[in-house]
C-alpha cells in the first residue's frame, strides 16, 4: 500500500497525516476484488466436492484419454458452445465433474436441457455457482446433486430462476 505524507496545517505545522493516492485506492479495490473471487472459488470448490469436484482442462483431458477419448477438440467445442459448464479462475479453465458421464466422459444428456434454460441469463461463474448452491426450488439441494435423480425438478428450478433473472 502506498501512502504520501501530507502536512495537515489546520492542526499543526509539524504534524503529518497519511493520504492515500487514487492509485493506492484503486490497488486496494483490485486486491479486495481478487480476495472476493478467490473466496467465491473456494466456496464453489467445497460445494462441488459432494458431486465429483472440479477439475482443470488438463485433468479433464487426462480423464478423456483414460476413457479412450483423445479428441481434445471436442472438449474445446463443448466449452466454446457452452454445452458444458466451465469458468475461469487464475488463468485456468475449470469444469465441474458432475456433468460428465464417468464411463465415456460425454456430457450427461440431461445437462443440455438445463443449460438451454440458463445460459442466456447467467455468465460462466454464475452458472457454475447456480449448480453448486442449495436451491430453494429443490428443497435446498443443489442442482448438481439432483440432476441425475430428478431432472423435472431441476428443470422447473432453472425455469423459475431464469424467470426471476429476467424479471
Amino acid at each position: 500500500m502506498q501512502s504520501i505524507l501530507v502536512s495537515n496545517r489546520a492542526s499543526s505545522p509539524y504534524l503529518s497525516v497519511p493520504r492515500h493516492t487514487p492509485e493506492t485506492a484503486k490497488s486496494r479495490l483490485q486486491c479486495a476484488h481478487e480476495v472476493s473471487v478467490d473466496y467465491r472459488f473456494v466456496m464453489m470448490l467445497n460445494s462441488y466436492r459432494v458431486s465429483g469436484g472440479l477439475a482443470r482442462v488438463p485433468e479433464v483431458v487426462a480423464l478423456f484419454k483414460r476413457h479412450g477419448r483423445s479428441d481434445v477438440a471436442t472438449l474445446a467445442s463443448w466449452i466454446d458452445n457452452r454445452e458444458v459448464l466451465s469458468f475461469e479462475w487464475q488463468s485456468q479453465t475449470w469444469l465441474p465433474l458432475f456433468q460428465f458421464n464417468r464411463f465415456d466422459m460425454t456430457p450427461r444428456p440431461e445437462l443440455g436441457q438445463v443449460l438451454a434454460e440458463l445460459t442466456s441469463v447467467y455468465g460462466p461463474w454464475e452458472l457454475a455457482n447456480w449448480f453448486a448452491q442449495p436451491n430453494p426450488w429443490l428443497v435446498d439441494r443443489t442442482p448438481a446433486d439432483m440432476l441425475g435423480s430428478d431432472l423435472p425438478a431441476v428443470l422447473n428450478a432453472s425455469r423459475a430462476d431464469r424467470f426471476i433473472a429476467n424479471g
